[in-house]
């Protein structure tokens, strides 16, 4: 067997073994057994029709971890649902043209990630209905959402790395503490705002510029892709809330992005100014 046939068997069985413990944690979850425990990560599995997770998830500070396993970039947003609205509720405005349907709340949680890749946050949920949704190209308006309930039941605290680098989100800049070095780093999320603000990890592909990653974002991410993305945080409404993120850098040329539209009035599936477009775009490169 080549080694490329070795390593497509192999990337094959992580993928059923990841949507299998998927399936299994809502499946308990669905029966009413909470599935996570004290420092048990809330998994998500993202594929190119929907996400497997649990049902139910304990409130408080929780272990975030996104596994992509489709071909195509996916993220989830956690979304907390006001009354009177379900999941089905949330995604026939989404359709309608609503990016932030009324009363609902966004939660943060691992913005896009390349296909194969796994981000990770920690980040704070308080009981209700919730939505995970994925705002990559069309998905929110075409692929499945995943419903489920952050319960008071089991409430409890994971606890997050320490920090190694701070990054501030700020009208309209990225501010670092310092460079991230090679190796796995832990970077703590402050908005600091005063709007609300995401951080998306980009790693350039060769030979690539970052005016060629804002003209891809742009275009939806139509067309090749001139970056890997990695994994970040997606916006609160809650500023106030610190969020952080672990990745593991290797050397190369980074950038960090937000792709938050200007106004709450923009309409999903329309060109609409970001974030990005007033600046908000930081570089740096992690040295071998």
């Amino acid at each position: 067997m080549t080694r490329r046939k070795h390593l497509a068997v192999s990337l094959l069985i992580i993928a059923l073994m990841s949507v299998a413990i998927g399936r299994a944690e809502a499946a308990g979850a669905a029966a009413g057994k909470s599935p996570l425990k004290a420092d048990t990560p809330f998994r998500i599995v993202a594929t190119d029709g929907g996400f497997v997770a649990p049902a139910r998830v304990p409130a408080g500070m929780r272990h975030i971890v996104l596994h992509n396993r489709g071909r195509e970039i996916h993220e989830a947003m956690l979304i907390r649902l006001p009354d009177g609205m379900d999941a089905a509720g949330y995604v026939s405005a989404v359709k309608a043209g609503a990016l932030f349907p009324e009363g609902a709340l966004d939660y943060s949680g691992p913005t896009l990630t390349a296909p194969g890749a796994t981000s990770e946050i920690w980040a704070r949920i308080d009981p209700g209905r919730y939505v995970l949704i994925c705002w990559n190209g069309d998905h929110a308006r075409t692929r499945r959402a995943h419903a489920f309930e952050v319960t008071a039941e089991g409430a409890h605290d994971d606890t997050p790395p320490p920090a190694d680098v701070v990054l501030k989100l700020v009208d309209f800049r990225f501010e670092l503490s310092r460079t991230p070095h090679k190796g796995t780093q832990v970077l703590r999320i402050d908005t600091v705002g005063p709007s609300m603000h995401e951080a998306g990890l980009y790693r350039l592909l060769p030979g690539k510029t970052v005016a060629d990653l804002l003209e891809w974002r742009k275009q939806d991410g139509n067309g090749e892709a001139p970056a890997i993305p990695l994994g970040g945080v997606l916006d609160s409404h809650d500023i106030r809330r610190q969020i952080w993120m672990r990745h593991t850098f290797v050397p190369g040329h980074y950038v960090l992005h937000c792709e938050m539209p200007m106004s709450t009035d923009a309409k999903a599936g329309t060109k609409f100014a970001t974030h990005a477009d007033a600046g908000m775009v930081a570089e740096f490169m992690v040295a071998d």
